[in-house]
């Protein structure tokens, strides 16, 4: 209950910073982003239609995906999320903090892909096209922020045909840099292999299955210099359960030698959630 609690508290939080990223950096120079959000801005261009109602409605049968392929609760922090954001962008006055358009590129984009890398890291989304990125990285072990880039390039073509292509390229700048905050703060799509050398791998390999409920390897070793004999476990984590498979280490086995190293691709068989 009270982990749900947070995860009310701490995504209307990261939503309503979304909304301000967009209705004070964005929206106020004609810079829009992709997916859902910037089809919302070319509609609220042309009719005169609030942006987050357009979201809201948007976003309903994406939801169906989500629900299918996602989970319940997903969906149900996902809508909880829209909702606040639409609401924020409603009642949000659009007014520009800075005049430099380059500035408000960056830093909207910065803001915006930290919020939504959060909500993300949390259990939620923002909806749109976050939904299909977090399908396909759970499907194709793909990066969220790098997916969410991909599919904003048919909205960046039609923003340089409405607005020019000299505002097209700053949207560029704010969709690259939210990418990379996503990708940065949502980390579960990173992947580190670790190597722990230790006397007592009974312990330890009890911990680390108990702890992620993930496969650990167990090779026969001999120490060079004590020719005692030990253990190596190798486990594949993601970055985000780094801090916890640390602490299990050095509760188990203070003296364990430990290896970590960034993984660029896992095939076969590797627990994603």
């Amino acid at each position: 209950m009270l982990r749900l609690i947070f995860q009310m508290i701490a995504i209307g939080l990261c939503s309503m910073l979304f909304g301000f990223a967009f209705n004070t950096f964005l929206i106020p120079h004609q810079l829009t982003s992709g997916g859902v959000t910037g089809i919302a801005f070319f509609i609220h261009h042309f009719l005169d239609i609030n942006t987050g109602s357009i979201i809201l409605i948007i976003n309903i049968p994406l939801f169906l995906l989500g629900v299918k392929y996602l989970g319940k609760k997903f969906i149900l922090l996902t809508g909880y999320a829209v909702f606040v954001l639409s609401m924020s962008m409603k009642f949000i006055p659009i007014h520009a903090i800075s005049n430099d358009i380059l500035l408000s590129s960056i830093i909207g984009g910065a803001l915006y892909g930290i919020a939504v890398g959060i909500i993300i890291r949390i259990g939620g989304s923002t909806g749109g096209t976050d939904i299909v990125s977090l399908t396909l990285a759970k499907k194709r072990n793909l990066q969220v922020g790098f997916l969410n880039i991909c599919m904003n390039f048919l909205v960046v073509g039609i923003s340089g045909l409405i607005f020019g292509w000299g505002i097209t390229l700053y949207t560029i700048i704010a969709i690259y840099v939210s990418g990379r905050a996503v990708d940065m703060v949502y980390t579960n799509q990173n992947k580190l292999t670790i190597t722990i050398v230790t006397e007592k791998f009974e312990e330890l390999t009890d911990a680390l299955i108990h702890l992620h409920a993930r496969g650990v390897t167990v090779t026969d070793a001999e120490g060079a210099y004590t020719h005692k004999p030990k253990k190596v476990l190798t486990t594949v984590i993601t970055k985000y359960e780094l801090n916890e498979t640390k602490h299990a280490i050095r509760t188990v086995d203070p003296k364990a030698f430990v290896n970590i190293m960034q993984t660029m691709e896992v095939m076969g068989r590797f627990r994603r959630d």
